[in-house]
């Protein structure tokens, strides 16, 4: 049996099958300051009442944190005010708060550190690294605010018994190879969207080489391979870890009785020293791969299948295939561990970090920071020219610290590097490991760590692997939709053009993959306002002619429809990418495909999402689409074509009828009352 279905049968107490939706009691749930003020306001415009609301709030008191990580200490007073309400409301109900401090910190660490999450738990977090909690054997997951402020008075959430896929492990890592070296490199093999709606689940005779951290790392990027759930199983390095006295049930895999969709096979021992290129986690390279390419750039630059995100930092690189960089952050859920930091001190000791670089670590915990403090790494750090700070999700959110300015080149050891996240739209990150941030931090450049002999015999070897990579992106990547009209396709509208209920909604195109950083930057979503969202939406998309028409429009996507590829909505579990399309009057949303936590919270919310597979690609921006519900088909009128939708399951159509989750739940309230 696969690790997640036994996971959601030890909750039950009963058997599962996949693909069945489940009202799944939680042993934790937690949100940030950012997603729980979401919830509260959801809570109070909910429609149930202040008895109901008291009532299941005390019965979760136990069960529910608050983690203030994202923007603190604040930056502005609208944040701090924010802050202040939710301090009171976490003290009239007796919520445990995890706010700047003695036991602070970044929520996926703490919660750990702190023993709120054990092997076996259903933990459900309001931020979509929840998942990292996998590494230690729990049932852990992302949801949106709409979930949350439900979870919150009726201890539970919905969720749907996913597939999963094994990724089986074979030998041990090499010198200067981390966890976060073995996800960039999975994420590259799969990529973002290699996982979608499924268990990722770790396994194979490998295993035992990998330490807590290393899992923690793979468990908290099962997300930016589309996952639900990152899962190891309960073994000899997790009870290591736990201590003699941790007492928990066994979770193991048996590949002969548990149904795989795929299994990946991974030898530990063939990763290199691996980074993710701007911009996106599967832009994956290893950086011997990466310098080769760079110092034969003549060679590789024409090359149709040159992996997206070499050529700017080709242009910013030297002859030696090295690339300047401006700063480097050390830290975030990610790599922000002691472990983490102990890597960075040996490579810093006694040395100072390069002048021309802004280095940045921030420890994930307060405890961790302490801890590093006893044993000296802080002042290597500082003595290193290192600006250490104090626990938070620092430079990765782009909101309060660290924020990066137009052109500059930084590495970071968080998980995202999508364009704008951490700054201007015109910066760019790249995703390492803290041994290759460090050596970049030293010397001023991305450059590889290790000898090159390890890895590839002679050049010619690693002319191969390099053809043998590009392949793999091209292959992967396949398809995005037209972006401009093709030839004998109607031009893309005019400025202020509208779309008609009685002729197809106006379609507005964009590639695959669209993250929620993209549809919504989240600069913009510090303050819970739909109407300030709207005004945002596919800000930084880069579709010049539907920001001018969204503009004209006074932002009104009424008879307007977005279109996209494969994987709408990757990313964030923030609500507010859904909640911006839907504030805007967009009737539906069509693409190839959906990520998980986008899907569920615009189900969540009401906001009808239109799933049609390989259709999507042949649809062209100002084509005019209508949804015949009657045929269960997608029309594009403009060209005399359809496609059947991808049929919602029943559950999903309650939820839609309903008009999301909140009045669904308030309908069973009402339900359940009446039947007492």
């Amino acid at each position: 049996m696969t690790l997640v279905k036994q996971l959601f049968e030890h909750k039950l107490g009963r058997p599962v099958s996949t693909g069945e939706v489940v009202d799944l009691p939680f042993d934790l749930c937690w949100g940030s300051e950012m997603t729980v003020k979401w919830a509260l306001d959801i809570l109070r415009d909910s429609g149930f009442d202040d008895a109901y609301i008291a009532a299941g709030l005390a019965a979760q008191r136990e069960r529910t944190a608050f983690v203030f990580d994202h923007v603190v200490p604040t930056h502005t007073a609208s944040m701090a005010s924010i802050l202040v309400e939710l301090r009171r409301f976490a003290r009239e109900h007796g919520i445990k708060v995890f706010d700047v401090g003695y036991d602070g910190g970044i929520q996926h660490k703490i919660l750990i550190e702190q023993g709120l999450i054990r092997p076996g738990d259903v933990a459900v977090g309001a931020d979509s690294h929840s998942c990292t909690a996998g590494a230690i054997g729990s049932l852990a997951t992302g949801i949106g605010s709409t979930d949350l402020a439900m979870a919150l008075v009726r201890g539970s959430c919905w969720m749907r018994v996913p597939e999963a896929t094994l990724v089986r492990f074979h030998g041990s890592l090499r010198p200067h190879v981390q966890g976060k070296d073995v996800a960039l490199y999975l994420c590259g093999l799969i990529g973002v969207h290699g996982a979608v709606y499924r268990s990722l689940e770790f396994g194979g005779p490998g295993l035992a080489s990998l330490a807590i951290t290393d899992r923690l790392s793979l468990s908290n990027m099962a997300v930016e391979m589309g996952a639900k759930y990152g899962l190891f199983p309960t073994d000899a390095v997790l009870a290591d870890y736990l201590g003699d006295e941790a007492e928990y049930p066994s979770f193991t895999i048996d590949e002969d009785d548990a149904e795989y969709v795929d299994v990946i096979d991974v030898d530990l021992g063939l990763i290199e020293p691996t980074v993710a290129l701007p911009f996106s986690p599967d832009n994956a390279v290893g950086t011997h791969q990466l310098q080769h390419v760079l110092r034969n750039w003549d060679e590789y630059a024409g090359r149709e299948d040159l992996m997206t995100g070499v050529a700017p930092l080709a242009r910013r690189a030297n002859e030696n295939g090295e690339i300047p960089v401006d700063q480097v952050f050390i830290g975030s859920c990610t790599n922000g561990h002691l472990e983490d930091l102990r890597v960075v001190a040996d490579v810093l000791r006694g040395r100072r970090v390069h002048d021309a670089v802004r280095t940045i670590v921030i420890p994930a915990s307060q405890k961790a920071y302490r801890a590093a403090m006893k044993e000296g790494l802080i002042d290597v750090l500082i003595e290193a020219g290192c600006y250490v700070e104090s626990s938070s999700c620092g430079p990765c959110i782009g909101i309060k610290s660290g924020v990066l300015g137009k052109g500059e080149v930084a590495v970071f050891t968080s998980n995202r590097n999508f364009r704008g996240r951490c700054g201007d739209v015109d910066a760019s990150v790249v995703l390492a490991s803290p041994a290759i941030a460090a050596r970049a931090a030293l010397t001023g450049v991305l450059a590889p760590i290790g000898d090159r002999s390890d890895y590839y015999a002679d050049e010619d070897t690693l002319r191969r692997g390099v053809d043998e990579l590009f392949a793999l992106h091209s292959a992967r990547e396949g398809r995005a939709p037209h972006t401009a009209a093709a030839e004998a396709a109607p031009a893309a509208p005019a400025a202020g053009a509208a779309g008609s209920g009685d002729g197809g909604n106006l379609a507005w195109v964009f590639g695959d993959h669209v993250n929620t950083d993209v549809i919504l930057p989240g600069v913009f979503c510090q303050i819970p306002d739909p109407a300030e969202y709207k005004k945002h939406i596919m800000a930084h998309a880069g579709n010049q002619p539907f920001l001018d028409h969204y503009a004209a429009s006074g932002h009104d996507l009424s008879g307007s429809v977005i279109v996209g590829g494969m994987n709408f909505g990757c990313g964030s579990s923030r609500e507010n990418a859904p909640m911006g399309i839907k504030a805007s009057g967009a009737p539906f949303v069509v693409a190839h495909s959906f990520a998980r936590i986008f899907f569920r919270n615009a189900l969540n919310i009401g906001l009808r999402l239109v799933e049609v597979g390989d259709f999507a690609y042949g649809i062209r921006e100002g084509d005019r689409l209508l949804v015949d519900d009657e045929r269960g088909e997608l029309v594009n009128v403009t060209r005399g074509t359809s496609a059947p939708i991808t049929p919602p399951s029943a559950f999903e159509r309650e939820l839609l009828t309903a008009g999301g989750l909140v009045a669904y739940a308030c309908a069973r309230v009402g339900t359940e009352a009446a039947a007492v």
